[in-house]
């Protein structure tokens, strides 16, 4: 008697309390929603930029050092008065080492700035994405929707019936359409 109510103790919830679940890949969201994209060209961009600035940097270094080197070889020519020489020798050394400085401190602050654009990019959307999560569940009467990207462990394998990842991004886009 003891183990009939037990058994009916364990099985009680399972057949009283059925939920549905989901899963989505939330990493494909996020490379499907069009806000994203947009976001991600103009992050590119902006990288774009700062590229070519750091090259320009490079190219003005690199003249500077061609400079330099001419000088050396100057200097070393006996028949030519050097003092005059060392003196604006120095001062394009000093050059180039600010340059350099320069150079490097440009570069830094535009991997950092690149680097809070991208979280930025991640915090600032994942809210859309909740919000259409949501809705894509309640339309659903799901109880459960769980992450499926690959870079997530907690979900191995899910049926394609229960991915709702489409729905979503359909969710996302449309109401970015009517903007």
């Amino acid at each position: 008697m003891y183990r009939f109510f037990s058994l009916l103790l364990f099985a009680f919830p399972l057949v009283g309390f059925s939920q549905k679940v989901a899963v989505v890949d939330v990493q494909r969201v996020f490379d499907g929603y069009q806000k994203v994209k947009d976001a991600r060209e103009r992050l590119e961009k902006s990288s774009k930029i700062a590229k070519e600035e750091i090259d320009i940097f490079r190219d003005e270094l690199g003249n500077i050092v061609k400079e330099l080197r001419e000088m050396e070889e100057k200097l070393k020519n006996p028949n030519i008065d050097s003092s005059a020489l060392k003196v604006q020798y120095q001062e394009r050394v000093k050059k180039a080492q600010e340059k350099k400085d320069d150079m490097v401190a440009y570069e830094k602050r535009a991997r950092a700035t690149i680097a809070q654009r991208q979280k930025n990019l991640l915090v600032e959307h994942l809210g859309d994405i909740r919000g259409a999560i949501k809705e894509v569940s309640n339309s659903k009467k799901l109880d459960l929707v769980l992450n499926s990207s690959e870079t997530q462990l907690g979900v191995f394998y899910a049926s394609e019936q229960l991915d709702i990842t489409d729905n979503v991004i359909s969710v996302l886009n449309a109401s970015e359409e009517k903007k």
